[in-house]
């Protein structure tokens, strides 16, 4: 189980011997922006005990799991029967309706040296949470240009542990294989980077 340190509002300044510091410390820690982890952390004391399953994805995602990347908002993985659950519990930071989204990613899929549109779709709706924007998807689902859907997103999480809250967040080597599978390997090198090392390394927060 990964375990977020410590956390601090504001980032290290950028002179010559933080810089320095942070050069050593890559791909030991990551920094999560404190106003993530805050939201993050009033998401999960809003929705415990409620018997809802939910998994943070995306960059924020890898960010818990010391991938160096840098995530602007909260991503949602959730079930098709926990979506409208979650959708209520919510309710009190006005979040748009659910519907049935289909969207194109701004980044194509590479393969054999081809670009191809990657399509995403789910039971979709965000709000924001003290000036965060969550994104919930509900049965998640890909498609490569005109390949058929793949199969909605289900796996057993892992655990992310910031200040005795456990988090799941989605698996690294599921990460790593989507990353390998639409030919993003930028992408999937700094997850490799991380799972090269075991077991995971401890996240700290400046």
């Amino acid at each position: 189980m990964a375990e977020v340190l410590s956390l601090a509002p504001e980032p290290l300044s950028m002179n010559s011997t933080n810089q320095e510091i942070l050069k050593k410390l890559a791909g030991v820690v990551t920094i999560v922006p404190s106003q993530l982890v805050d939201a993050l952390l009033a998401l999960h004391e809003k929705l415990d005990g409620k018997g809802i399953k939910w998994i943070v994805n995306g960059d924020l995602g890898e960010c818990l799991r010391a991938v160096d990347v840098h995530p602007d908002c909260i991503e949602i993985l959730i079930s098709k029967e926990d979506t409208a659950k979650f959708f209520q519990e919510v309710q009190e930071f006005k979040p748009q309706p659910i519907n049935l989204k289909m969207e194109t990613l701004s980044r194509k899929a590479i393969l054999d040296g081809k670009e191809f549109p990657v399509y995403i779709r789910s039971l979709y709706f965000e709000f924001n949470l003290n000036g965060v924007k969550v994104k919930v998807h509900g049965n998640f689902q890909f498609k490569v240009g005109n390949w058929e859907w793949g199969e909605i997103f289900d796996f057993k999480p892992e655990i992310v542990n910031i200040v005795g809250k456990e988090i799941a967040v989605t698996p690294l080597p599921i990460r790593y294989e989507l990353y390998q599978c639409l030919g993003w390997n930028d992408r999937k090198e700094k997850v490799k980077q991380v799972l090269k090392r075991t077991p995971y390394p401890k996240i700290r927060q400046f």
